[in-house]
């Protein structure tokens, strides 16, 4: 019976709920929409979160998985890199305890071919232990053992289907061309694609023996060129491995302590100028440095729970304000309900049921819009968001739970507040809450800290990424093509034959090759080289980079002192001594104060290989992005070693034209080359993706929480005007003018806004200098711009007050004075 009775009751409060949302549409519908948009940004940053979150959790051995990475002590601070050489995996595996399973995972050019059809992908060589390590489900084949010999070779799905399409790909002979090289194999195995949110990806798996430097440099500790991944045993700890490996560093005698301590490094507390350390696998998507384009800092996922917890909170805070603002109109209703015999316990869930139906029907509005957007926003922040993670129970439960306890918290104030009308003051019309104006104006004053605060940071983050994107890199982007090559050891015949093909062509002015591309182009990848050493007792280390002739024509640098490679000096191309051309960082590095001097000095980087002279100074570039530190770098003339790049100088008064005829005339040379040609400023875009996805949320968020602000400061000014409803119309009867009755009832809200100006100023200046410190070439937090946005949450208030305050003043007096 009284199970029975609740349920009448309940039912009761919602139908009478109902009914009185439909006599107040216009109310209702401000909450729908305020709390709709919250409710939509909110669900997308939750799954966006959740996604980057999931990152490698399928791994069944996770916990035990590590990266290894060498850790170096500069002067300006710990530097960190993934190379390894071929002899460290193994002596992983044999000398450090605790350590049951090793595998490199090396990069090592792409391409595979059956029957005349060949395929483009790229090809990653592991060890045998990769396949126990490491969750990947071998769907066909050799499940046991899938690199047993070293011609084995194991593709993905989506390889096996392009090559194979419905044949049977298990033994089937086909070559892999690595680095460079084709090489007859065996598929041994199918293995299923790795996910979307998985660190490691892949597409050809061979054996790392099979690369053809292998036993040449197998041993060879100094040659560092792919990151290693260990298993820990459960029993075992990543500090008692890390001291096994200090004591394996010094035993082989890796780290040239004379040359690191002339370079300027320092020990660490251990003594170790350079060492290897360990990072877990359930750490390394949030690594930047080690963890691949992929990778995302944490704190840019916290920043984004930020964001959402403080656009729900504007919306709640508007929420309470619209309901207090409205209860002056249920006053007499609830004073009838009250002498009628209605509890306070009664009134209170009566008003609290229809805020719950505002927050279910904003709940259904949100998960359908959420639906609608995640396509686009997959497009805007490179996500892989999925209806199905959006529908998925546990989701849709947790959107439920939040809604009850998010519409308990926002809508028991209000709620509360009407309950406690007394019954007497309310019939007789003298019903008021100004108790109750600290407590409002204290919210929205809150709600303009924070929207002031968003709007400060997203001015600054703006300003931050531009000057990454526009800074100069000390070359020419904007006029340069740069096209990804499948055969490396055509490039030089390539690049001639595109000089002789367009040299009639107005619009083509140079073509070179070079071994690294500028940015992230079509083929998505960017790699360096580099080398270290002694020079008279100085160390000296420098990035290299491969090019054919016209490098510096095409990407319009300046000789300092010196000469450019040229067709007409035979030493460019002599076997007996290298010719280089060096930046400056690099020249100052041999004490030269004068560069002209730098010209013609020899030194030997290497004691088995011929000496290098430098031939040609040219001013210091950005081979990587402006959040990596400008380094030394040297180029070298390769007429007989791979390039992967060419590059191509045009005119840019029609840049669609110029690329439509550079990429067919490509196309003559590589017909079976998918990848796209792009622009140089295309390419060093994509370096600052996060940064551009940082603003663009901010930017969002800071246009939503200034949105949800005005409602609530709307409801406000209802709220106020309502309450001085008489007094507007004595004022206006006694000779008040409409400005002035305006400028009375709108100081108070400009007041509350200037205070939340003063208050979030320091606050967001604090932050975003935090944030900032983040940059190696970074802009001032400078005071203009927390001016600007002061004065932008100043007119916006301004403006949403004005739009009742004006409406207040011109009202007619008589209709407000009449019951007088």
């Amino acid at each position: 019976m009284t199970f029975r009775k609740n349920v009448f009751m309940i039912r009761n409060y919602l139908l009478t709920a109902w009914r009185n949302l439909q006599k107040n549409t216009f109310n209702a519908t401000i909450n729908v929409i305020g709390l709709s948009v919250a409710f939509t940004c909110c669900i997308l940053l939750f799954l966006m979160v959740r996604y980057e979150f999931s990152y490698d959790s399928f791994q069944r051995n996770g916990p035990q998985l590590y990266k290894a990475y060498n850790v170096s002590h500069a002067a300006h601070g710990d530097e960190r890199s993934e190379s390894m050489s071929y002899p460290v995996a193994p002596a992983i595996k044999k000398e450090v305890a605790g350590v049951v399973k090793s595998t490199n995972f090396m990069s090592a050019g792409g391409g595979i071919r059956y029957k005349g059809k060949e395929v483009y992908n790229r090809i990653t060589l592991v060890d045998p232990d990769f396949f126990s390590m490491f969750t990947f489900a071998i769907v066909a084949g050799n499940t046991t053992t899938p690199l047993g010999g070293v011609n084995d070779v194991v593709v993905a799905q989506s390889t096996a289907t392009a090559l194979f399409g419905q044949e049977d790909p298990i033994g089937k002979p086909v070559e892999i061309k690595v680095s460079g090289q084709w090489t007859a194999v065996k598929v041994s195995a199918v293995i299923q694609d790795a996910p979307e949110n998985s660190t490691l990806q892949y597409r050809i798996l061979a054996r790392t023996e099979i690369n053809p430097n292998y036993a040449e440099t197998k041993d060879n500790w100094n040659y560092n060129h792919h990151p290693v991944f260990v298993q820990l045993a459960a029993s075992a700890t990543m500090p008692a491995a890390e001291k096994d490996l200090r004591q394996m560093v010094r035993r082989h005698g890796v780290v040239d302590e004379a040359q690191m301590k002339s370079e300027g490094y320092r020990k660490d507390a251990n003594g170790d100028f350079s060492t290897i350390r360990l990072e877990s696998l359930t750490d390394l998507h949030f690594d930047e440095e080690l963890g691949g384009r992929n990778s995302i800092n944490k704190n840019y996922l916290y920043t984004l729970v930020l964001i959402a917890i403080v656009v729900m909170v504007i919306a709640c805070f508007n929420f309470i304000n619209l309901n207090v603002a409205r209860s002056f109109t249920r006053a007499r209703e609830v004073g009838i309900r009250k002498t009628i015999g209605a509890g306070r316990r009664q009134i209170y869930f009566q008003l609290w049921a229809e805020s719950l139906l505002l927050f279910i029907a904003a709940t259904g509005i949100a998960v359908f819009a959420a639906s609608m957007l995640l396509q686009p926003f997959n497009q805007l922040f490179t996500e892989k968001l999925t209806l199905n993670g959006l529908l998925a129970p546990g989701v849709l439960v947790c959107a439920f739970g939040a809604t009850v306890l998010v519409s308990f918290l926002a809508g028991g104030y209000p709620a509360w507040l009407v309950s406690r009308f007394n019954t007497v003051e309310v019939l007789k019309g003298k019903v008021s809450v100004k108790r109750s104006g600290l407590l409002r104006n204290g919210l929205i004053t809150f709600q303009f800290i924070l929207a002031s605060a968003l709007i400060s940071g997203t001015l600054v983050i703006y300003r931050q990424f531009e000057h990454l994107r526009t800074a100069s890199l000390g070359y020419e982007q904007e006029s340069v093509i740069s096209i990804p090559i499948r055969n490396g050891e055509n490039a030089q015949r390539y690049a001639e034959v595109m000089r002789m093909k367009l040299a009639s062509q107005p619009q083509v002015l140079a073509v070179t090759a070079s071994s690294v591309n500028i940015g992230i182009g079509e083929d998505k990848t960017q790699s360096q080289h580099g080398i270290g050493f002694s020079y008279k007792g100085q160390g000296i280390g420098t990035t290299t980079v491969g090019v054919d002739y016209d490098y510096l024509k095409v990407l319009g640098m300046k000789l300092i002192a010196g000469r450019d490679f040229s067709r007409d000096y035979a030493t460019d191309t002599s076997s007996a001594v290298t010719n280089v051309v060096v930046t400056e960082s690099m020249a100052r590095q041999f004490g030269i104060k004068d560069l002209k001097e730098a010209v013609g000095l020899s030194f030997y980087p290497d004691s088995a290989k011929p000496r290098w002279t430098i031939i040609g100074v040219i001013p210091d570039f950005h081979l990587g992005s402006m959040n990596d530190r400008l380094g030394p770098t040297t180029l070298l003339l390769n007429r007989h070693a791979g390039l992967d790049y060419l590059f191509v100088k045009v005119r840019t008064t029609n840049p669609v034209a110029a690329m439509r005829l550079v990429q067919g005339t490509f196309r003559g040379l590589e017909p079976d080359n998918t990848i796209n040609a792009s622009y140089l400023n295309e390419n060093t875009a994509r370096w600052y993706e996060k940064e551009q996805r940082l603003s663009s949320i901010f930017f969002t968020s800071a246009f939503i929480a200034i949105l949800l602000c005005c409602l609530g400061l709307f409801a406000i000014v209802s709220l106020v005007t309502e309450q001085r409803r008489k007094e507007i119309g004595v004022r206006k009867v006694l000779g008040a003018s409409i400005p002035s009755i305006t400028g009375l009832l709108s100081k108070d809200f400009i007041r509350l806004v200037v205070i939340a100006f003063l208050v979030s100023t320091p606050i967001a200046w604090y932050f975003l200098e935090r944030w900032l410190e983040n940059f190696i070439y970074r802009v001032d937090a400078s005071w203009w711009i927390f001016g600007l946005a002061g004065v932008l949450t100043l007119v916006i208030a301004l403006l949403t007050v004005s739009i009742q305050t004006v409406r207040a003043a011109v009202a007619n007096p008589v209709k407000s004075l009449r019951s007088e």
